[in-house]
């Protein structure tokens, strides 16, 4: 039988006993100008007009897809660990 013991970290996403740590790859982070500029954009338009339901759409999308980046990476860490 193979044992892992895995420990929380503050710098990366968990360090394992064999002493790896995955490079946590910060999503959220690189998006931060990219919404910044969507989120703007949508405070500056009149409540209940067209273009501020596609702009807030726009930055849903953007929001969701962060999201979706970290799932996909948080299950491939995952079966990872499990396949190992």
């Amino acid at each position: 039988q193979k044992f892992l013991g895995l420990d929380f970290s503050m710098h990366e996403l968990y360090r394992d006993s064999n002493g790896k740590e995955p490079a946590y790859p910060r999503y959220y982070r690189n998006a931060e100008k990219k919404l910044a500029r969507e989120q703007r954009k949508l405070s500056k338009m009149q409540k209940s007009s067209n273009n501020r339901n596609k702009q807030r759409l726009k930055v849903a999308k953007l929001h969701e897809k962060v999201s979706n980046q970290r799932k996909d990476f948080l299950h491939k860490q995952s079966r990872q660990i499990a396949n190992a």
